[in-house]
């Protein structure tokens, strides 16, 4: 059984292979016929597809987030490649693992080492001399250290791979080290800390499984305040946390994306706050940068202008 991965994909070409089901909707044409509607995912990227055919016999036999076994033609719609399938089920290890099927084939993984990130995060939290902060980042990285290894950083956005967490908050807490190195007035250790912090409320908002799934808390609650319940929990533990340091810290969690409807930067109330922000933000967007230079198929030197940033990217 020959098995094509996504970035093997051409137009005019069969192929089958195992895939993640990242999205599934079941919708309807214009003429009333049900299709299914379909993002499917590998190591090597993702891919829109469709099933116009059969669908009453195969829309049950797989749910979003399972592994699949798939069969269908790479089309061309609107200048992009996608996917029409003539079957799918969904793929296990005692029916399909004869064939090829490898559940670590379908997720997409960071190229660095986790030890080695690990080894980083300790000397990071080592490095940070009040020892209840220190006490308090160690206790909250053993407490959720199952899910730190395995998270994504954002699922479409920066850092989208198994590991992304773990390398955007290390990213950019390295980062807070040299910015604070640069600015006497900054208190280094509440701002790495700040950096290491900032996205833990991220550690509720997903249940694991082959690529973790956004659970109904997630879906309901911002991660900023899931954080920052964390951050409470787990100093209520410590006895006698300075309060003003849990309140900056708190200030950190809750205010580090900014105030998406307004054009100023207000919302930050100390120097710390603010440099969180950006960190964030440079870590985040230079990841998707770079990747989508990486991973764009458009000849010559120039992306194509369908991405994140809404324009051609120089890939020189």
């Amino acid at each position: 059984m020959k098995l094509t991965q996504i970035r093997d994909f051409e137009v005019g070409k069969s192929i089958q292979g195992f895939y993640l089901c990242k999205q599934k909707h079941i919708r309807r044409t214009r003429n009333g016929d049900i299709f299914i509607d379909l993002t499917l995912q590998d190591s090597t990227g993702t891919i829109s597809a469709k099933m116009w055919d059969m669908v009453d016999k195969f829309q049950n036999r797989f749910e979003q987030s399972d592994p699949v076994a798939v069969k269908g033609k790479v089309d061309e719609f609107n200048n992009e490649i996608q996917l029409t399938i003539t079957q799918i089920n969904f793929a296990d290890d005692e029916r399909y693992k004869k064939y090829g099927f490898n559940p670590d084939d379908l997720v997409r993984t960071i190229n660095e080492p986790i030890d080695d990130l690990f080894k980083e995060l300790d000397r990071l939290i080592s490095d940070i001399k009040p020892k209840k902060l220190s006490e308090l980042l160690n206790n909250i990285f053993k407490k959720y250290n199952e899910k730190v290894i395995v998270l994504h950083g954002s699922e479409d956005f920066h850092h989208p791979e198994r590991g992304g967490f773990l390398k955007h908050l290390v990213s950019t807490a390295i980062l807070a080290e040299k910015v604070a190195d640069s600015y006497s007035d900054i208190d280094k250790d509440l701002l790495v800390a700040g950096c290491l912090l900032h996205d833990i409320g991220r550690v509720k908002e997903y249940d694991l499984g082959l690529e973790p799934t956004k659970n109904e808390t997630g879906h309901l609650i911002d991660h900023t305040i899931l954080g920052r319940e964390i951050l409470l929990e787990e100093i209520s533990k410590i006895k006698n946390f300075p309060k003003e340091l849990r309140l900056k810290l708190e200030h950190i969690i809750v205010s580090h994306q900014g105030n998406r409807y307004q054009m100023n930067n207000s919302q930050f109330k100390f120097p710390e706050a603010l440099v969180v922000h950006y960190l964030d933000k440079i870590d985040g967007q230079l990841d998707m940068m770079l990747r989508i230079i990486e991973e764009d198929s458009n000849p010559g030197d120039w992306t194509d202008a369908k991405n994140y940033f809404r324009t051609e990217l120089w890939k020189i």
